[in-house]
């Protein structure tokens, strides 16, 4: 039986319809699939850049826990080198102005405190900062068991005077240091590795830097340098591991200045203070002694900070005053003592 004309016309319209509204639909499902693993991709993306930020932070707090993390500076380079002394590969972090100089650079031996780390104590001290701006080399080298053996009344078989000596020697033989401008300093334990250094090489060092540290009585009986070494000091009044006023065992802050001076030829009359502007008011206040006046040409300063603690003016450590006093602002120690080394060159 055949269909009229027009239901014919109406089914193959139908028809069309149809196809048409199957074809959106499948164009439509087509879309939303792509659109959805384009989703899952991104989601994939993200969730894989959240696990790598996730790894990096807990790599940076890794190393930041194990003081092993280094604050970037911009316009520095840092790297480590292995000195094998006593037998034993002892490692320094170096850090150096990025821009070579025209002429050979001055280089600063950066000694840390007591169980830190050579990192710890370029964080702290603003070691990037100093190269950056003033185109030194920083050299942070490491101390056995993270302890200087400074005591000269203690042995413990390291020669830690030996192996900085070595440090400087290698320094000087494979970059470009000069020989006339290598200074010293160092905060606590690394400040009395630097007055036994001192004591014992004064031929190698053209000026040096204690802070929180002042001079064992065992290293005051026996230091009689050939060569006079400027030397700062800082110290504060409220330290409860070096004590200002210490008795035993230790010279206290006066004495050890008056030390100095005597080893370094200057007229106990030469003597002038003056008071660093109290500009941070963070409960430090701190007076600058100095003695010009020495045969030797070799100038004796002390910094004695009021109310400071066991720190490092102006230093990173943003818990010092929870846990080793306060810490002042009124002033850098790294700028103090940059300020006082680049007046001396060893002839």
């Amino acid at each position: 039986m055949r269909l009229p004309y027009w239901r014919a016309l109406a089914g193959l319209g139908l028809l069309g319809v149809s196809s048409w509204a199957n074809a959106g639909l499948l164009s439509g499902l087509q879309q939303s699939l792509a659109a959805a693993q384009a989703a899952l991709q991104q989601t994939r993306a993200a969730m894989a850049a959240s696990l790598d930020q996730m790894e990096q932070a807990f790599a940076l707090t890794r190393l930041k826990l194990e003081g092993q993390y280094l604050e970037p500076t911009p316009g520095t380079t840092s790297f480590d080198e292995t000195i094998v002394y006593q037998g034993n590969g002892r490692q320094s972090l170096v850090i150096r102005p990025q821009a070579d100089a025209s002429a050979l650079a001055p280089a600063v031996i950066l000694l840390h405190f007591g169980y830190g780390t050579p990192q710890t104590m370029a964080n702290l001290a603003h070691a990037g900062r100093l190269a950056a701006e003033h185109g030194a080399w920083v050299i942070l080298p490491t101390a056995e068991n993270r302890h200087w053996n400074e005591d000269p009344s203690l042995d413990s078989g390291i020669d830690d005077v030996g192996y900085i000596a070595a440090v400087i020697d290698s320094a000087i033989a494979t970059h470009p240091i000069d020989p006339t401008r290598i200074y010293i300093a160092g905060m606590s334990n690394g400040g009395f590795m630097t007055s036994r250094f001192v004591c014992a090489h004064p031929e190698r060092i053209a000026a040096a830097a204690q802070v929180a540290a002042s001079m064992r009585k065992s290293e005051a009986a026996l230091c009689q340098p050939a060569q006079a070494v400027p030397m700062t000091l800082i110290l504060g009044t409220r330290d409860p591991l070096v004590q200002y006023n210490a008795r035993y065992g230790l010279l206290s802050g006066p004495d050890t200045f008056l030390r100095w001076q005597q080893i370094n030829g200057c007229d106990a009359d030469g003597v002038l203070s003056e008071s660093i502007a109290d500009s941070a008011r963070d409960g430090t206040a701190t007076t600058l002694s100095h003695n010009e006046v020495c045969s030797s040409g070799a100038a004796v300063q002390l910094y004695t900070v009021n109310g400071g603690g066991h720190t490092w003016p102006e230093g990173t450590d943003a818990n010092a005053m929870l846990h080793i006093g306060r810490t002042s602002h009124d002033f850098s120690a790294t700028d103090a003592m940059w300020d006082f080394f680049k007046d001396y060159r060893r002839s």
